[in-house]
């Protein structure tokens, strides 16, 4: 096997692998993003994000961000402008992120499968032009053990003899979040990390 200069995740095969795509609706010459708010009953429920989730063998990041959308709210007839690219975060999540076009569509022409989506909105992309987001700080803490079928098993730390910062809980260097706060929607993580990356090319 040979290196070549492409870009590469190292261990990519670990992560959580999904796609989103950030829909833009073309109405009366103006742009907005397209948001759903996730069910309660799903992961993440009830956060504010694109539409989007995992991806499934045999199917290429942009295949898993179309059918997403297609299985979420409907909308099939997508003009795909290309890669905004990739974002991984500490929970152990990569997201490949796509910019896609929609044009005159109204939300009350959304199919909108009730088991995934609570509701859509649109916001328009000028208000993330104009305001930049709020930033905050998490810090993320990594513990040397897990649970799984409630057995905790833990990280053999003391016995391969290794520092002892690894025997207890350590924390990483706290992370920026960024925030869009539009009426009474708060947009946060990483859905707010595409967005201001995604707002540089519309």
């Amino acid at each position: 096997m040979k290196l070549d200069f492409t870009e590469k995740i190292i261990g990519k095969e670990r992560y959580f692998n999904s796609a989103v795509i950030a829909l833009v609706v073309e109405k009366n010459k103006e742009k907005y993003f397209l948001f759903e708010k996730r069910a309660a009953t799903v992961r993440q429920g009830g956060d504010i994000s694109f539409p989007g989730g995992k991806i499934e063998k045999e199917e290429t990041s942009l295949d898993a961000a179309l059918r997403e959308c297609h299985e979420e709210i409907g909308i099939k007839e997508i003009r795909v402008e290309g890669k905004i690219g990739t974002l991984v975060i500490p929970s152990g999540i990569m997201v490949e992120a796509f910019l896609g076009f929609v044009e005159d569509y109204e939300l009350k022409n959304l199919k909108i499968n009730e088991h995934e989506v609570e509701e859509c909105f649109l916001v328009p992309v000028e208000f993330f032009k104009k305001n930049k987001p709020r930033i905050e700080k998490l810090e993320v803490e990594t513990k040397p053990y897990y649970y799984e079928d409630g057995i905790k098993y833990i990280f053999p730390a003391e016995e391969l003899n290794l520092p002892k910062i690894y025997h207890s809980p350590w924390k990483s260097t706290p992370r920026e979040v960024f925030l869009y706060i539009y009426e009474d929607k708060v947009i946060w993580g990483l859905t707010a990390e595409i967005i201001k990356e995604s707002i540089k090319y519309l």
